[in-house]
């Protein structure tokens, strides 16, 4: 008989990622304006720092699956250990990117090799993160139970970076100064993520196979080569499809945070602390969406649970076209249609942990590292692809910051805001229906395949 997880870990398994959002939310809301308002830097040198690092981000996506793919530590498991030696790295490495050292090209180049340092070390941790999520258990419905954790903690982050955040940098900078008010901040989120880290890396002792030394199959799995890596992912069509599905499903995160601001100042002509609201409510909703989601994906299977909530949210956002002109009803019905969509979001995890067991069924390979790593690979594409949506809408409905916009930016705006969400929602289910084809009841009878195959030293 399987052994099943401890309720505790299932549930909780989502604290490291809670953490770990607390402090990378520091980077996706304050960066920009921490190096033109805060570090003061020049338009020109802010825009070099920012298309530097996150050209080069989505390449390490790939090298941290690679490491890790590679490396073993075998101190505490190949996975497990980056849990307890890499976040203290990171912490330290982070903080860079939020001070202003000597002159503006020395601190530029310290940020620069902050980001870049800590965003290599902090992909493979994250990674490390979604593998165990297949080496901790084999059953499907746990699976999809530490997959919704893990959701749940990122929303959660959500939820107390918005109310914690501002105040926090607010009062440590009237006692300091705007520049140190920020670093003290960040470095407090740091601490949260590394404990965080730790917590995970006890409440994981001895689930990993590799908890006390090498094995057989640890060797063969290091001793693929990066082409080898590449042409494992090329055979695994699911896993290709879902990366695909997971960039339009990440890109309507990010379009909506990114078109907010635009909205809220532009079209309603309301303060910032409207828009702080709006996160709020969003927050709130994504929580709830994955407190939902764990009995969803069991009850009618993860890819159902995935399609089915992507064209219901598509249908929420393109919705509000009736009531865009009431902040509020705005609100509401973007909150439902957030929530929706972030049923889907909880499969992620234990979706590609499916692709997984697949790949290896079909090719006799496990590839875990680098196939868990192209999660984040999949995010990366989609902050390319939310930039290219809100520089190529706003050029195009003849926006003008800092001007009083007219009818025709307003409606634009607006239109923007409400269906950039609905299309890549409707993109999102389509590529995911059409392509994956992996039902949870398959995944058993793989895995026992698998396992016969080793025994059989097939």
């Amino acid at each position: 008989m399987v052994e099943k997880l401890k309720k505790s870990l299932l549930h909780t398994y989502g604290i490291a990622d809670l953490g770990f959002v607390l402090m990378i939310n520091m980077e996706v809301y304050f960066f920009p304006i921490f190096l033109t308002d805060h570090a003061q830097f020049s338009l020109s040198l802010s825009g070099q720092i920012l298309g530097i690092t996150s050209l080069i981000d989505i390449f390490f996506a790939l090298v941290a699956g690679i490491l890790l793919q590679k490396a073993t530590l075998k101190f505490g498991g190949k996975y497990r250990s980056w849990f307890l030696v890499g976040p203290p790295v990171v912490a330290v490495l982070f903080l860079l990117q939020f001070t202003k050292i000597g002159s503006d090209p020395v601190a530029a180049a310290i940020i620069i090799f902050g980001f870049l340092s800590s965003h290599l070390i902090w992909n493979i941790v994250v990674t490390a993160g979604g593998s165990m999520v297949g080496r901790l258990s084999q059953i499907p419905d746990e699976r999809t139970i530490l997959s919704t954790s893990r959701a749940q903690g990122i929303s959660a982050a959500g939820l107390i970076f918005s109310v914690t955040a501002p105040p926090m940098m607010l009062f440590f900078s009237t006692r300091t100064n705007d520049i140190v008010g920020v670093t003290i901040t960040v470095g407090i989120f740091n601490i949260l993520m590394v404990l965080g880290y730790w917590y995970i890396f006890k409440m994981t002792a001895g689930k990993d196979p590799y908890d006390e030394a090498g094995s057989d199959s640890d060797q063969a799995t290091a001793g693929l080569s990066i082409w080898g890596m590449i042409l494992l992912s090329l055979k695994n069509p699911p896993l290709l499809l879902l990366i695909c599905a997971e960039v339009f499903r990440n890109s309507y995160v990010l379009v909506i945070t990114a078109l907010a601001a635009y909205c809220f100042k532009y079209v309603f002509n309301l303060s910032e602390y409207y828009l702080s609201l709006f996160i709020l409510a969003i927050s709130i909703s994504r929580l709830s969406g994955t407190v939902v989601a764990s009995w969803i994906g069991i009850k009618i299977g993860k890819r159902n649970a995935y399609w089915t909530s992507l064209v219901l949210a598509a249908m929420g956002f393109g919705s509000a076209i009736f009531c865009s002109r009431d902040p509020w009803s705005f609100t509401v019905v973007f909150c439902i249609a957030s929530l929706l969509g972030m049923v889907a979001g909880s499969m992620s995890t234990a979706l590609f942990s499916d692709t997984v067991v697949y790949g290896e069924w079909k090719t006799g390979k496990n590839n875990r590292a680098f196939t868990m790593a192209l999660q984040s690979f999949a995010i990366k594409v989609a902050v390319f692809i939310r930039n290219l949506v809100v520089s190529i809408g706003l050029i195009a409905i003849g926006f003008v910051a800092n001007a009083d916009p007219t009818p025709g930016v307003i409606e634009g705006l607006r239109s923007i805001t409400i269906f950039s969400p609905a299309v890549v929602c409707v993109i999102s289910a389509a590529i995911f229906f059409f392509g994956y084809k992996i039902e949870d009841s398959q995944v058993p009878g793989m895995q026992d395949e698998i396992f016969s195959r080793k025994v059989n030293g097939a």
